[in-house]
């Protein structure tokens, strides 16, 4: 997998990249034709030569692309009712509570905001995608070999060694929840996404003649702005028994979200979901499970399911900690069209890109199970809830951060 992710990370080299979306800018970071390096004569009467290095790395390169957009996105959304919930007293005509529990803040409960309620607020996550499948995308080592090995120089292989490979995204969610009835909430949930990629990469000629090479060096880094998918959620309380609470939900993903800037999936999802919580004395306890169905691509779809503990420490001051995973439902295939060479690597002085004969499309068969663990605090002052929290991966799969913080506020009236 190692040779894959490094494989995949290296095609194309950045020109113009105001004017290209971040996965455009990826597949360009040693030229659209693959890797070129200029080769000296030899002692051994070796001629100078372009070492050409292209199908490996070209047939990979938009199956991670592929990858990192669809998983760069997927980042946990805050819950429909994150703060305080209410019912209405016909009786005394005054709104009270309806559990004495803060709730979680990524995890869905039972519990709703309550008839006429309102309750809005952003939230940040940061996160630093470090590794993919655990591979430490800042340090990675592969090898190329030529597309022509019956050429004069077929044998002539390089390394590729990455000095820093960053794709980080600061995400600032916006939400709002309406109280219909005191059983159904509606809720709305906007992001605004920064995703920055910066990479430097350097190529080293591995040969045993003696030939003059200097090392290639490639950068490449720029930062995009824009809006994430939108999410349209509704939960209805459906029943309840002492302090043992059942909902039922739906989700609708809007691809409103770049996905070439790794901020949006690109596909229209939807997921229904169940909701369960329990309260006894401090502890409230909740668990949720769904499942994504991905109109445009059936692979897509994934089972999610989490669950967690709030612990009320004193009366306004929660700590939380929560399990939050999601899994394929079918093995994905993800694949691309790339082209094919065959016009041999030694090339002219100046060397000229070569031109594609033909193209052929490459697949990759893909299962991930994302799982992780989420720590933090909760507060309340009147009105306001505030949050901060932390996450951890649980497994290696898929794109991951080492940790990443989250923190929110929100106002309930």
């Amino acid at each position: 997998m190692q040779s894959l992710v490094g494989a995949a990370l290296v095609w194309g080299n950045v020109l113009s990249v105001e004017a290209k979306s971040l996965t455009k800018q990826i597949d360009g970071f040693f030229g659209p034709s693959g890797v070129m390096l200029d080769v000296g004569a030899s002692p051994s009467g070796v001629p100078p030569h372009t070492a050409h290095f292209t199908s490996s790395s070209l047939a990979t390169a938009g199956l991670l692309v592929k990858l990192l957009a669809s998983n760069a996105s997927a980042f946990p959304a805050i819950s429909t009712a994150p703060g305080l919930t209410f019912r209405y007293d016909s009786d005394t005509q005054l709104f009270e509570r309806s559990s004495a529990s803060l709730g979680p803040v990524f995890v869905e409960r039972a519990q709703t905001l309550g008839r006429g309620k309102f309750d809005l607020g952003v939230s940040y996550l940061f996160i630093d995608f470090e590794e993919w499948m655990g591979n430490d995308l800042d340090r990675l080592t592969f090898p190329l070999s030529q597309d022509s090995p019956s050429s004069p120089f077929g044998n002539d292989t390089a390394t590729v060694r990455f000095n820093k490979f960053q794709l980080r995204s600061h995400v600032v969610s916006f939400f709002a929840t309406h109280g219909i009835t005191d059983r159904w909430d509606v809720n709305l949930l906007l992001p605004l996404i920064v995703t920055s990629w910066d990479a430097r990469a350097r190529v080293q000629l591995d040969s045993t003649e003696e030939v003059n090479f200097s090392d290639n060096t490639f950068s490449g880094h720029d930062t995009k702005t824009g809006v994430g998918d939108l999410l349209l959620r509704t939960k209805y309380h459906l029943f309840h028994y002492e302090t043992f609470n059942v909902a039922l939900g739906s989700s609708l993903r809007i691809p409103t979200g770049n996905e070439n800037n790794f901020q949006g999936t690109g596909d229209t999802i939807t997921e229904p979901f169940v909701a369960l919580s329990q309260e006894s004395g401090r502890f409230h306890i909740h668990v949720s499970t769904g499942m994504s169905f991905n109109f445009d691509d059936s692979d897509r779809s994934r089972v999610h399911y989490a669950g967690g503990v709030t612990v009320r420490l004193v009366e306004q001051l929660a700590f939380l900690l929560d399990v939050i995973g999601s899994s394929n439902l079918t093995t994905d295939q993800i694949s691309t069209k790339v082209p094919q060479f065959s016009n041999g690597t030694s090339l002219p002085s100046p060397a000229l890109p070569p031109t594609p004969s033909g193209f052929t499309r490459v697949a990759l068969p893909l299962r991930t199970d994302i799982v992780d663990l989420g720590g933090g605090v909760k507060g309340n002052v009147g009105a306001l809830t505030g949050f901060i929290t932390f996450f951890v991966p649980l497994n290696t799969d898929g794109l991951r951060a080492d940790w990443s913080p989250a923190a929110g506020l929100e106002v309930n009236f």
